[in-house]
């Protein structure tokens, strides 16, 4: 994947995948894309390029799924949606020399204290009695002073149940959006840093925390609710949903859910996209899925639902209507 990449190619292929991403493409337009990939050299090598970009940095953010219909209407998102193209051709231009200046680069993995790859669930006991979790493709450092206990997430999700320190020491969860203070207490964070920007979503089972975005008011979580933050607010907390740290135990709860909510669940322990068909989407699913083995997942859902999983590749599935 070092070859250059044409310019005019890359923008081609940005537009193409952000309309497979967003669910836009029928039949006809799948053609399309096709014929567009088989036309010349370029075109193929810039679409492989742009898998790449998705495999590395995971899909593209939920705003991309909007019908066109909405889009038309709201010229904000309109004005994300050319932003966001032009970011993705650069991405695939660039290639992987240049998305190390990128605040997600793989990279971050290599150095970071902790990480997992992904798939992977990692429980890891503290110096000070406190537990902490990574689950799958999370990165974190291990900052432990006199006068703190730090652990700075930097991509991915972790899971904390903290202990009683002599020292009376605070403890903190950092992203790039700010912190996390725990106040005796069980807790979730994840944070996401994509194309749109960072957010952190925080979940507390047990006790409370104070959110304090990097340039907000802070904001108090108590047990039994989650709130999401950016650097500059808080969302008002809201209910914590059931099963919220099943990962813990490597399961994946369904209970009614939309077939696309957990696809995206699933997405994220495996390699490579993972598309669902518009079509399938509002199937429900329920059940007590394990989060191992993503394979024996889609089977399971394939075998009860009315729906195909096609495998175009080994990094792209996608799921559709039998």
């Amino acid at each position: 994947m070092s070859a250059a990449i044409d310019a005019r190619a890359a923008r081609e292929a940005a537009h193409w995948m952000m309309r497979l991403q967003g669910g836009e493409l029928d039949a006809a337009a799948q053609q399309g894309l096709a014929r567009w990939r088989a036309a010349h050299a370029d075109h193929e090598t810039a679409w492989q390029r742009a898998e790449q970009v998705c495999r590395t940095f995971g899909m593209l953010p939920p705003p991309l799924a909007m019908p066109l219909s909405r889009q038309v209407l709201d010229r904000p998102a309109r004005a994300q949606r050319r932003a966001i193209l032009r970011t993705l051709a650069v991405l695939i231009v660039a290639g992987p020399a240049g998305w190390a200046l990128l605040r997600v680069a793989p990279w971050q993995a290599w150095t970071a204290d902790l990480h997992t790859a992904t798939g992977e669930i990692r429980h890891v006991p503290l110096a000070d009695g406190s537990a902490l979790s990574l689950n799958t493709a999370s990165t974190a450092d291990i900052v432990f002073g006199a006068s703190l206990r730090l652990v700075h997430l930097r991509a991915g999700e972790i899971h904390v149940a903290t202990s009683p320190d002599p020292l009376r020491r605070p403890f903190l969860v950092r992203t790039s959006n700010g912190s996390i203070r725990a106040i005796g207490t069980r807790f979730t964070v994840r944070h996401e840093d994509r194309l749109l920007g960072a957010h952190t979503h925080v979940a507390v089972s047990q006790g409370a925390v104070e959110v304090r975005p990097a340039d907000g008011r802070p904001v108090i979580v108590q047990a039994g609710w989650q709130a999401s933050f950016d650097g500059m607010a808080a969302s008002a907390p809201r209910p914590l949903a059931p099963h919220a740290a099943a990962w813990l135990n490597g399961l994946l709860y369904a209970d009614d859910t939309p077939l696309a909510d957990v696809l995206t669940q699933l997405a994220r322990y495996r390699p490579g996209v993972v598309r669902c068909d518009p079509v399938v989407a509002r199937l429900r699913v329920s059940g007590v899925y394990q989060l191992r083995d993503t394979d024996a997942l889609l089977a399971l859902l394939q075998a009860s639902l009315p729906i195909r999983v096609r495998r175009h590749s080994r990094w792209w599935i996608s799921v559709e209507s039998a």
